[in-house]
């Protein structure tokens, strides 16, 4: 018999045992024995009759180890074979081991403990060794002679004298925790078992979901078709596509390469096509099978979106039993389905996180689908402060956010739907008689139309609205970047002397230049017919522009719009006169035009412009979605009358 000693302190090496942690110990076992290429392993727990455990025993059928290396196996700390191998010699399978101090957590299951070895020595001749430490001794480990057997190859480890918390090891779900732990392993070595306690450790009690899809390769080089096994775990066990012969011996492991955000997997590609390929896998995504390569990938790709299709109908229909989700009715509108596939993709991520009261549940959802439907936009920060997300729950939500257009999907659309409905509003408030009459134009249709001001065209923004022509020019200045050092300008006055009060004014850059348009709009209340006064009141405004040379710049193109529901006759042959556009009542030198419009006129072009994303959505702004807009955007200013 001989003794090696590791050149350490007892307190650092047990330390290394984790002796609290039992159950880790038995891992740590159980992997040296399949990292000896161990087809069967089995722990046994000796009970006296007041159910304590007496002794702890591992025995497998692996390889063993030759007594001329047991040495080197026990008297190091650190350096293990396993780092230079990486597989096994014979199975080639991935080693688990790495750091050379597993043996060490064995005084974590007794304070006695013996490795019982057979193994093949190098002349062929098979022998046995037994290897013994003691807890107290942690630094020595006692290594007998070589004695000549005919036995079967293999190692037990023996532990007695039992620590305090080795009783951990008789819960009732030990055995499951041990089948969580190998179950990728098991799955993808069909040939292997491990029986804890008499019970066989099988995947299938813990994996969460198992599928098979044969995949049509025409390459196969006469092998069976490769076969693409996807298993799902309840836990993080480290994603993996498994390049596998079709025993299920992992030949290399390479990045699933595809995103399943709270899924936990392992992808097993089966195909005896691998095997002549072995030393070459690493480079595979390069060479003649990258292809196959892609097509399990693909396939992964449409397991998983299948899955989540699942989960999200399930979690949903969980919802709707309990009376929690905000929907009543499937969607009327591409823009109804559009919100709910947002609603719904969100809503289930975050489902585990969801307060577990029913009026809770319900009153978040419903704000969840609030901010989808009015602003998608801001749904992360609320998100956020709802739930304070984990920083992976966070990325994962950001990325889901982000994947997709439809949070710009779902503001277009709604932006579409909007208008719509605000076009409604308009035709009933300039033209409806018990609401036009009584309609007033600068206390409530001009504050209306300042926030609608799309409708004068999609690419103008308000500069100015119910200020006279010095803040006119004022604004214009800034537009230009012209702005007086000292702030002084002279004041803009009509060719009277008075002051005009400009309506609303307007402005867009020229598209691919560094020109602008400015549009000044005048309104008048429906009733109000324009005629030559009111026409005068905007060639006025326009004659006012125009003289003054602080408004000078070639840069800038001005329109004038007198606005109303209906014109007199005389107006109306100037506004279709045959050689200006039609509504142009005037063209003055240096770009300026002045024009007379109605209602009806501007409402058409818009509906002209949104008439293919009205037929699209389907959308039919119906009377209580034009009053319900109305209330939404309009409430403090809309007329009684409206509303009603």
């Amino acid at each position: 018999m001989s003794t090696v000693h590791i050149e350490a302190k007892p307190d650092h090496l047990l330390r290394l045992a984790w002796q609290k942690d039992p159950m880790g110990a038995v891992v740590e076992m159980i992997w040296n024995a399949l990292d000896a290429e161990a087809s069967l392993v089995t722990v046994d727990l000796e009970i006296n009759e007041l159910g304590g455990i007496e002794s702890v025993s591992i025995t497998d059928d692996g390889h063993g180890m030759p007594n001329a290396s047991c040495k080197s196996y026990f008297g190091g700390l650190g350096g293990s074979w396993k780092t230079a191998a990486k597989v096994s010699p014979h199975l080639k399978r991935g080693l688990h081991g790495r750091s050379g101090q597993g043996r060490l957590r064995a005084f974590a299951l007794g304070g006695q403990v013996r490795w019982v070895t057979v193994a093949e020595a190098a002349g062929g001749r098979v022998e046995r060794t037994v290897i013994s430490g003691a807890v107290d001794r942690p630094t020595d480990f006692d290594i007998s002679e070589p004695e000549s057997v005919h036995l079967s190859r293999g190692t037990r480890v023996e532990a007695s004298v039992p620590g305090d918390f080795v009783s951990r090891l008789t819960q009732e779900d030990t055995a499951q925790q041990l089948a969580s732990t190998f179950a990728p392993f098991l799955a993808a070595n069909l040939d292997v078992r491990i029986v804890y306690q008499g019970t066989l450790l099988d995947p299938a009690t813990v994996w969460t979901d198992m599928a098979e899809y044969p995949l049509p390769w025409p390459d196969s080089d006469g092998y069976a078709a490769p076969l693409l096994r996807v298993i799902e775990w309840p836990k993080d066990v480290g994603r993996v596509l498994a390049l596998c012969d079709t025993n299920g011996v992992v030949l290399d492991d390479p990045s699933p390469g595809i995103q399943a955000p709270g899924y936990q997997f392992t992808a097993y590609l089966l195909w005896d096509g691998f095997v002549e390929r072995r030393d070459d896998l690493s480079l595979a995504e390069l060479d003649e099978i990258a292809p196959l390569l892609a097509l399990a990938r693909e396939k992964l790709r449409t397991h998983f979106k299948r899955r989540e299709q699942e989960r999200r109908a399930r979690l949903i229909q969980e919802w709707k039993t309990e009376g929690v989700y905000p929907y009543s009715a499937g969607p009327v509108e591409p823009a109804q389905a559009v919100e709910r596939e947002m609603f719904d993709e969100v809503a289930t991520r975050i489902a585990r996180r969801l307060p577990g009261g029913t009026q809770s549940k319900k009153t978040t959802l419903r704000l969840l689908r609030e901010v989808i439907s009015h602003d998608p936009g801001g749904l992360y920060p609320v998100l956020d402060e709802l739930f304070r997300l984990p920083q992976s729950e966070q990325e994962e939500l950001k990325r889901i956010l982000q994947r997709t257009s439809l949070s710009e999907v779902i503001k277009a659309t709604g932006q579409v739907t909007d208008r719509l409905d605000f076009l409604a509003v308009l035709k009933t408030l300039v033209f409806e008689p018990e609401v036009s009459r009584t309609v007033r134009e600068r206390s409530e249709l001009h504050k209306i139309l300042e926030r609608e001001t799309w409708i004068f065209g999609d690419a103008y923004a308000l500069m100015v609205s119910d200020q006279s022509l010095d803040a006119v020019l004022r604004r214009h200045l800034k537009e230009l970047g012209r702005e007086p050092e000292n702030g002084q300008l002279n004041p803009v006055c009509r060719e009277d002397g008075r002051k005009g009060i400009v309506d609303l004014m307007l402005g867009r850059a020229h598209r691919g230049s560094f020109g602008r348009e400015h549009l000044v709009v005048e309104l008048k209340a429906p009733k109000v017919k324009i005629g030559q006064v009111e026409v005068a009141q905007i060639k006025s405004y326009a004659e006012a522009i125009v003289s003054d040379p602080q408004f000078r710049d070639a840069r800038v193109s001005w329109d004038f719009w007198i606005v109303s529901t209906e014109m007199s006759e005389v107006v109306r042959r100037d506004a279709s006169a045959p050689n200006r556009p039609p509504g142009c009542i005037a063209e003055w030198e240096g770009g300026v035009r002045i024009w007379a419009r109605t209602w009806s006129e501007i409402i058409d072009d818009c509906e002209d412009r949104l008439h293919f994303y009205r037929d699209r959505l389907n959308h039919d702004p119906a009377a209580e979605h034009a009053v319900e807009y109305l209330q939404r955007v309009h409430g403090d200013v809309a007329p009684a009358t409206a509303t009603a």
